[in-house]
C-alpha cells in the first residue's frame, strides 16, 4: 500500500473526528437523551440536499437502526445493509459511490450480537448442510463460522467470536480496495440489550 498523502491524512483526521461524534451520539442514545427527533420538520429541512459524514455498513436486522443507534438526523448518515454485512458487489458499489460522489471518508462496519445470518452459517458448518434459501450467505460466512467453531472452547457459544471475525474480515476486505483508498474503515459491534456500540480491534 502506498504511503498516505497529506490529503489522505487530513481525510483520516476528519474521519476520526466523525467517529468520535458517532460514538458520542451512541452515548446519547444509550442514555435516552437523543439530540434529534427525526420528524417531518427535519425531513423537510434536509430535502434540498444531503451532507452525510459517514456510512454505516450493517446487517438487515430490524433491531439495528443505525440512525437511532448513532443519534443522527436526516441527511447525516448513509446506511448500507446486507445480511451478516456480507460485502457483495452491490454493497461495495454503494460504499464506493458514497466515497466518490458524496465525499464520505468514514465507513463503520457494524455487526451485532445474535445475528441470524451468522447463526445460519454456524449451523450449516456444524451440520455440514446447505439450505438453498440461505446458500449464498452461508457460503460467504462459512470461513468465519468454521474458524469460530474450531477456536471456541467447548461449552461456550461461538456466535460472538464468529461475529467479530466477520467484522474484522469485512474491514480488511474494504480497507485493501483501491476504490476506497483514503477512506477510514473501522469495525464495531452493537449490543442489542444495552444499545451500546463497541469498536472491534483489527487483530
Amino acid at each position: 500500500m502506498p504511503e498516505l498523502t497529506t490529503s489522505a491524512l487530513m481525510e483520516h483526521h476528519e474521519a476520526a473526528k466523525t467517529l468520535v461524534e458517532l460514538l458520542e451520539g451512541n452515548g446519547r442514545f444509550v442514555a435516552g437523551e437523543p439530540r434529534y427527533k427525526r420528524d417531518i420538520t427535519a425531513a423537510r429541512e434536509a430535502a434540498p440536499g444531503q451532507t452525510p459524514s459517514a456510512v454505516v455498513f450493517t446487517c438487515i436486522d430490524s433491531r439495528v437502526t443505525a440512525e437511532s443507534v448513532f443519534d443522527r438526523d436526516f441527511g447525516q448518515l448513509l446506511v448500507v445493509r446486507t445480511a451478516g454485512h456480507v460485502p457483495d458487489r452491490a454493497a461495495v458499489g454503494s460504499l464506493e459511490f458514497s466515497a466518490a460522489e458524496l465525499g464520505v471518508s468514514l465507513v463503520v462496519v457494524l455487526g451485532h450480537e445474535r445475528c441470524g445470518a451468522i447463526d445460519a452459517a454456524l449451523n450449516a458448518v456444524a451440520d455440514d448442510t446447505h439450505d438453498p434459501r440461505t446458500g449464498y450467505l452461508v457460503e460467504q460466512l462459512w470461513q468465519p463460522a468454521s474458524q469460530a467453531l474450531s477456536e471456541t472452547p467447548e461449552g461456550e457459544d461461538p456466535a460472538s467470536h464468529a461475529l467479530r471475525l466477520q467484522v474484522r474480515r469485512t474491514v480488511a476486505d474494504l480497507s485493501r480496495r483501491e476504490s476506497l483508498e483514503g477512506v477510514l474503515v473501522v469495525g464495531a459491534v452493537y449490543d442489542l440489550d444495552t444499545g451500546r456500540v463497541t469498536l472491534v480491534d483489527e487483530d
